[in-house]
């Protein structure tokens, strides 16, 4: 089983990767494993923003090279009948990429305040920002009209399971459960 997961920054995606994991699936990270490696290679910081627009530089190339990169990192666990988890997708394409070699996607999403609180304790450095930027740079974020830049509103749109995570860690499990129940 192929899983792919989206959803806003903070809502939970992470956690839903910790909880799947303890199912036996392996996690192929795209902005924590690949992007970083690519960032690192450049002699970048990677910083979200420059995580993205890495990842926008894959997208201008097609809306699928970014998750194709992913993807070949994944195969061999994927080919070898493992369950895995490719995980975040930023584009409706992307969403689109995942389903078409025959994954399911999670979205994942919480209340924004509920969100920058979160990312907030996590005290990673690409979340060192201030609400106003936060709230900005998800504004940003949801909504473009070039389908090569980061989309999150119509990756979400177009998720095969949505998840609400304002409440518990045991609420989120219990809806990661019904889903994977349902296929």
């Amino acid at each position: 089983m192929i899983i792919g997961i989206t959803g806003t920054l903070g809502a939970g995606k992470g956690t839903v990767v910790e909880y799947l994991k303890t199912k036996g699936f392996k996690h192929f990270a795209v902005s924590d494993t690949f992007l970083v490696s690519e960032a690192k290679k450049r002699g970048l910081e990677p910083t979200r923003i420059v995580r993205r627009d890495i990842a926008n530089e894959f997208r201008a190339k097609g809306p699928t090279k970014l998750m194709e990169a992913v993807y070949e990192m994944a195969k061999p666990a994927i080919e070898a009948g493992e369950n895995v988890i490719i995980e975040p997708q930023h584009t409706a394409g992307e969403v689109g990429f995942i389903q078409s070699i025959g994954g399911v996607e999670l979205a994942v999403d919480a209340g924004l305040e509920v969100r920058y609180q979160r990312i907030q304790k996590r005290g990673s450095s690409k979340d060192n920002v201030s609400f106003e930027d936060f709230k900005k740079e998800q504004e940003f974020e949801m909504s473009q009209a070039d389908p090569d830049m980061n989309n999150l509103g119509a990756a979400i749109a177009k998720a095969n399971f949505r998840l609400t995570n304002n409440g518990t860690q045991e609420e989120l499990f219990e809806q990661v459960e019904k889903a994977l129940n349902s296929l």
